[in-house]
């Protein structure tokens, strides 16, 4: 009985095996950390920041993502995968991380108020969100910074990022993203004031969209003209918004062969490119659903008018400037329809 059970536990080993953190962090990190942290639309993961930073702090950065920026959070990894994920990014540099005391540092935030404007705003900005383009680091995309500042005001920094933590990039300053040390330009005090201010930074309210199309997946107008003049309608709007206008294509093109599509569908499909330009340096990941596009169809004797809800569609990217963006595109948009449907 006594092997059996040995047998039974060699058997099920595989199943209790510990999680694979070089494949986790394949999967979930390195579409934007690249495949040894060299980073890309994500933050590089060099030997000099890992130096820096706790395996807590990874561990909770994981967990709590960067919310309004590009980092989702993994809520939903156990623990022993965020473990194996920490262990395997820890593992290029073959050294273990720092530890850091959890005890908050004592300031003046008033004081410290004073200091931040004087020696940090102009890299991580008025509100602490970090100053300049864009988020990361890539060569093909524009930039203010190698590395863009981090967000201090993000409520996943602040969740993630020990006091005794913040105190030591002050002190050491960062040469990956031309961070300067602070060690002796001020005090254990000033340090103490500084940190105690950035505990009081919150990130500023995020732009909504109009109210009325709030969680609908589209925009929807009724026209009260024919398909053809619709059509032509949205064109005049769409050019006369500095859009250029692509060959015009049956909705269900490319989906069905030529004898069954439904020609009473028609996809309009539009673009600024200068516009495009700055998005994709936002967030490369929205090439994925480009090019713009507003469908005009004929259905049960109505011409309908529908635009994908763009400020609806920017909040799955998780970055907040270009929620903003899409706010901004979704009165365009509807403009554009109203001035075709009118």
């Amino acid at each position: 009985m006594r092997h059996l059970n040995w047998l039974f536990l060699l058997l099920c080993m595989p199943l209790f095996a510990a999680p694979d953190g070089k494949a986790l962090y394949e999967e979930k990190c390195s579409a934007c950390h690249h495949f040894r942290g060299q980073g890309g639309i994500g933050l590089p993961l060099s030997p000099e920041i890992l130096a820096q930073v706790s395996d807590d702090y990874i561990a909770k950065t994981i967990r709590h993502g960067r919310p309004g920026r590009i980092m989702p959070s993994f809520q939903k990894l156990s623990a022993a995968q965020v473990s194996a994920i920490v262990r395997y990014v820890r593992s290029w540099t073959g050294k273990p991380g720092p530890v850091f005391e959890a005890a908050r540092i004592q300031g003046d935030a008033g004081k410290g108020n004073v200091l931040y404007q004087k020696h940090c705003v102009r890299c991580h900005g008025k509100d602490g969100s970090g100053e300049g383009a864009g988020t990361g680091v890539t060569l093909s995309r524009e930039r203010s910074f190698m590395v863009m500042p981090a967000a201090l005001n993000n409520s996943g920094f602040q969740k993630s990022a020990s006091d005794a933590m913040i105190r030591d990039i002050i002190l050491s300053g960062r040469k990956t993203s031309n961070m300067p040390a602070f060690r002796d330009k001020l005090s254990d005090q000033e340090v103490a004031h500084v940190i105690a201010y950035l505990r009081t930074l919150q990130p500023p309210a995020p732009r909504k969209g109009l109210e009325e199309w709030a969680g609908k997946p589209a925009y929807v107008m009724e026209s009260p003209y024919d398909l053809e003049t619709t059509v032509e309608n949205v064109k005049q709007a769409l050019a006369g918004a500095n859009f250029r206008i692509f060959p015009q294509r049956y909705l269900e093109q490319g989906l069905t062969d030529e004898f069954s599509m439904n020609t009473r569908q028609v996809s309009i499909r539009f673009c600024n490119f200068k516009e495009l330009y700055h998005l994709l340096n936002i967030d490369p990941r929205l090439g994925t659903v480009l090019p713009c596009r507003i469908n005009v169809l004929e259905q049960n004797g109505k011409v309908l008018v529908i635009s994908a809800n763009v400020a609806q569609l920017a909040t799955l990217f998780n970055n907040q400037e270009l929620s903003e963006v899409g706010v901004l595109m979704e009165e365009i948009i509807l403009t554009v329809m109203e001035e075709a449907t009118l």
